[in-house]
């Protein structure tokens, strides 16, 4: 419509047979021949102006931009000279009007930002279906005990590697006869699911699988029964990150970097994103892992369950010199044998990971069958000086809260006077402004000399260069899956 009444104008202008005052001749159009060229006129000026779109749509693009850069360096040189003349008071109030006024108005650009850099919990959050489908994990265990430990003919246990002293063992194939050097009876007792006996130690039982598409890594399965230890305190040794870089001398670097916000006010349900650095030996470098870990407490089934699965965050990104673990899964159920705060537990534990290194068979199979027993007792010393451990940073932090209780508000006074009974002197954890009685003390004192102990060891081992015998036991210490129970 502006394009025809341009043209209009211009034809206005131009034409001869036009009147100056405003009147058109009669003769001007009223012949035909004139008024066919003047449509004429009109498409090729259309035409023309239509051609010119673009070039002036690009001439104002770079008016815009050279007014904006106009702008900005102005704005520069204002900064400039007000920081020479302001003092340090008005600069700062300079700086929070500029900043206040950059978010007010780029503030959707800001929320797009900070959510591609922030982490999904609603697309990677551990899911409540995997957490129902190992409520039957005991079941399964004990299942697995029977079909593979059992035997057949007198329904007594076979030996597994060694022989365990209080366990009446089967005598059908003679007394040198095991579960995993008969390759006979082993095909006729391991389920389908490929689980084999390798390991039985006091109140340990451990199975592994070679996992497909692996190279030839086993997943590993446990099974353990502690009568003196509490499912409140085995819960705590595993997710208390600061307790673990106490006993746990491999774990160089460990912290919570992102907590669901779902999980934030729950205490018995809780989804954290963690990060791990493990010691290796010298000739390796060292291995961290990012993985997200959810328990859940289940008063009903009287259950605990914990799950860990790599993930990935963007506060954790790849370290140089540090091996980052891509493949790594776990999940463990607690069962306690009555109640959470009192002594007494079965565990199971199943796991997996993939250290990225190649070693032989030989060389794993021999620290496996040393190293995860010798971690399973030091875990299990570990939850029974927990309550010692807390007694003494409640001392040193009178104000600290983290430590987390399942549901302590439902246990009788009566139960916590016999829980402190049954625990041998550790410290009441029930009440925070209780003093130690003269036992605790001693045991909180012993516990602290124990550490420091283990602190010297550690160093020691780590210090030799020429003892054979400490490099041995240092590769054994740090060789094997170490992150077992993160």
């Amino acid at each position: 419509m502006y394009t025809a009444q341009l043209s209009g104008l211009l034809l206005k202008r131009f034409n001869t047979t036009y009147a100056h005052n405003g009147t058109r001749l009669a003769s001007s159009f009223g012949h035909r021949e004139n008024y066919g060229k003047l449509r004429e006129y009109r498409k090729r000026l259309s035409l023309w102006l239509k051609e010119q779109g673009g070039q002036v749509a690009e001439a104002c693009a770079r008016q815009f931009e050279f007014i904006a850069a106009q702008r900005i360096r102005r704005s520069l040189q204002i900064f400039h000279l007000y920081t020479r003349i302001w003092d340090e008071v008005a600069l700062k109030e300079f700086m929070k009007s500029w900043r206040n006024r950059t978010l007010r108005n780029t503030r959707h650009f800001l929320m797009s930002s900070i959510g591609i850099t922030m982490y999904n919990w609603e697309r990677d959050r551990i899911s409540e279906e995997e957490l129902n489908s190992y409520k039957q994990e005991m079941e399964g265990i004990y299942k697995l005990r029977h079909s593979t430990v059992i035997c057949p003919k007198c329904h007594q246990r076979i030996v597994v590697d060694i022989h365990q002293p209080g366990v009446k063992y089967c005598e059908c194939y003679g007394t040198k006869f095991s579960a995993t050097s008969n390759q006979d009876l082993r095909s006729g007792l391991i389920p389908a699911d490929g689980w084999s006996p390798y390991i039985e130690r006091k109140d340990m039982l451990i199975w592994r699988r070679e996992e497909p598409n692996s190279g030839g890594l086993f997943a590993y399965k446990v099974y353990g029964s502690f009568a003196d230890v509490t499912a409140d305190d085995f819960l705590q040794t595993q997710i208390d990150v600061d307790y673990r870089k106490e006993w746990d001398s491999t774990a160089r670097e460990l912290q919570i970097i992102d907590t669901d916000p779902k999980s934030e006010a729950s205490s018995d349900n809780r989804s954290d994103v963690i990060y791990w650095e493990t010691i290796w030996p010298r000739l390796f470098a060292n291995r961290d892992y990012v993985y997200q870990r959810r328990w859940v407490v289940d008063n009903e089934r009287r259950l605990i369950i914990i799950i860990s699965r790599v993930t990935e965050h963007p506060s954790a990104p790849t370290k140089p010199g540090i091996y980052r673990v891509t493949t790594y899964w776990s999940y463990m159920v607690i069962r306690p044998y009555k109640e959470f705060h009192q002594p007494g537990i079965e565990f199971g534990l199943t796991y997996f990971d993939d250290p990225g290194v190649n070693i032989p068979s030989t060389v794993t199979s021999w620290v496996a069958m040393t190293g995860l027993p010798d971690f399973l007792i030091r875990m299990r010393e570990a939850s029974k000086n927990y309550q010692s451990y807390r007694a003494l940073k409640q001392g040193a932090d009178a104000t600290n809260t983290d430590y987390i209780t399942l549901r302590d508000e439902d246990i009788p006074e009566g139960d916590i006077v016999d829980r402190s009974a049954q625990s041998s002197g550790r410290g009441d954890v029930m009440n925070e402004e209780a003093h130690c009685s003269s036992m605790e003390q001693a045991e909180i004192l012993k516990f602290r000399d124990k550490q420091q102990q283990d602190s010297n060891i550690n160093d020691e081992s780590e210090d030799s260069t020429t003892n054979s015998s400490k490099e041995g036991r240092g590769l054994l210490n740090y060789f094997f899956l170490t992150k077992l129970f993160a």
